[in-house]
């Protein structure tokens, strides 16, 4: 590989040049949409040049992507060393029209505060430098607001645990409570608590991505990653487990509620 391309870049560069031929378009001529040189652009697609926002607007408007493409971008800026199974679930939201998640032990990584993020990337990669845990911090906190951008409808449902779970310290747990309730309130998310006794929670984590007509993507955690599934017949079973949770869980308004005692008592 040449030493001036950058790794990380080549899955965009490809998407570039792959979207540009299905249009027909030259380097040149696509460089004079985005103002550049037509050699510009083929630095773009080889991945030797990272594309700057400016042009992924550009690019956005000549290919008509729907924002998919800006996605890709800012995903691809930010993962750094995110592992290729995040990667995978990622690449899930990018084309998401609704995300529906279940997590039992932590809040889902959409939700997280930069510090309750922190605390989470510290504890499990204690050996890691600072600079590359603030790059998955910031790579895990930007998601939301592509998916707010797009307007992506998102259902949580959370073992009522993960409400007075410890992370880093009483004020980063509070902080987190309030940047939830902050997006519920606010009608951004829907988040429902699932007591304990109201199983049928208590299993892995999961999430399943809405990716067009009649067709649903199943992302399944576990303690090394995750894994995509599309097996419709798996999936299907996934959606009836999820709508079941929902109808156990506490409503967003008990929610709600639960979550303000929870803060209270732990600034007591």
């Amino acid at each position: 590989m040449p030493k001036d391309v950058k790794p990380k870049w080549i899955p965009f560069g490809k998407a570039v040049r792959k979207l540009r031929e299905e249009q027909g378009l030259s380097l040149d001529e696509v460089g004079t949409r985005l103002g550049v040189t037509g050699s510009m652009v083929g630095s773009i697609e080889r991945a030797t040049r990272v594309p700057k926002r400016k042009h992924v607007d550009k690019l956005e408007a000549l290919f008509a992507t729907n924002g998919e493409l800006l996605s890709f971008w800012r995903d691809t800026q930010l993962e750094g060393r995110i592992p290729e199974q995040l990667r995978s679930a990622l690449a899930l939201e990018r084309k998401a029209t609704q995300l529906r998640e279940y997590q039992s032990i932590i809040f889902p990584g959409l939700l997280q505060t930069p510090a309750y993020a922190r605390a989470l990337v510290t504890a499990r990669t204690p050996e890691a430098p600072e600079d590359e845990v603030e790059e998955i911090v910031r790579a895990r906190v930007v998601r939301l607001d592509a998916l707010r951008e797009r307007s992506v409808k998102l259902w949580f449902v959370v073992d009522d645990v993960v409400l007075t779970r410890p992370v880093g310290s009483p004020e980063v747990l509070v902080e987190q409570l309030e940047w939830v309730a902050k997006l519920m309130n606010t009608g951004t998310i829907r988040l429902q608590a699932l007591p304990l006794a109201g199983a049928p929670g208590l299993c892995a984590p999961f999430r399943l991505a809405n990716l067009g007509p009649r067709r649903m993507a199943l992302y399944l955690e576990h303690a090394m990653g995750g894994e995509i599934v599309e097996s419709q017949e798996t999936v299907a079973g996934a959606f009836d487990l999820f709508s079941a949770m929902q109808g156990e869980a506490l409503s967003t308004r008990s929610t709600l509620e639960l979550i303000s005692q929870i803060k209270e008592q732990q600034a007591a």
